[in-house]
């Protein structure tokens, strides 16, 4: 049995919270977001150390539920893409940079890809126990 994943994960709304109104809820949703982008570039950095060869170096995957229900997409058995959306105004210059250099980070991400099988073990034994008829045959 082949199996797969699909996470889609947004994090749009993202904005610098002292651009928002101090009692709005955007602001509250805004932290929550920062938050999990905080947790979630801590993972990368750490799977980027693991990847140079530091063996030693911890990924916090427990820190967040994002990270931990990201876990195969991050570091694990997955093809991972990440859509990076850039606001070209002026105005958003911190944030275009800070979602490219954010962005540039995780493309640096290594994954072992391969299939996802799962072997019915009620199945493997009939197959074998056909095999093991059909090889008899030919000895007799």
């Amino acid at each position: 049995m082949r199996s797969s994943k699909l996470h889609l994960v947004d994090l749009a709304g993202s904005e610098r919270i002292h651009k928002t109104d101090p009692d709005s809820v955007i602001k509250n949703e805004a932290k929550y977001i920062n938050k999990s982008l905080s947790f979630l570039e801590q993972v990368i950095v750490a799977l980027h150390k693991r990847a140079k060869g530091k063996k030693e170096a911890h990924v916090p995957y427990r820190n967040s539920m994002m990270t931990q229900i990201l876990k195969d997409s991050l570091g694990g058995n997955c093809k991972t893409v990440m859509v990076a959306t850039l606001a070209l105004d002026k105005s958003n210059e911190d944030e275009t940079l800070s979602t490219a250099r954010f962005a540039h980070r995780c493309q640096k991400l290594v994954n072992d890809i391969s299939i996802n099988e799962q072997h019915d073990l009620a199945t493997v034994v009939k197959k074998l126990q056909e095999q093991n008829i059909e090889l008899s045959k030919r000895l007799f």
